[in-house]
């Protein structure tokens, strides 16, 4: 999870700085906003790939492990399956 702030914040870092440097040249408007934050992608993109694996690795990891670990049913669905089920055997009889 650090390595997702991480890199989240870097991401805003990379559009708040070509927002500074473009604010003199296009004013503080929403153009110079769609600017930056156009340019800040395609820099993060191309400056943080690194960053950007770490993330997807880890979220990847996440997943598996979220995969793998068995769904708890809550008291709720408990109950219900036991209805269902004593409906289907007086069903069958």
């Amino acid at each position: 999870m650090r390595n997702f702030w991480i890199y989240t914040l870097a991401r805003l870092g990379i559009i708040v700085a070509v927002g500074l440097i473009l604010q003199p040249f296009l004013g503080f408007n929403l153009v110079m906003a769609m600017a930056a934050i156009v340019i800040g992608a395609i820099l993060s993109y191309l400056f943080l790939g690194s960053m950007r694996a770490k993330v997807a690795d880890d979220i990847e990891k996440r997943v598996a492990k979220r995969a793998t670990s068995p769904k708890r049913k809550s008291a709720d669905e408990d109950t219900e399956d036991r209805i269902v089920d004593a409906e289907n055997v007086d069903e069958e009889n």
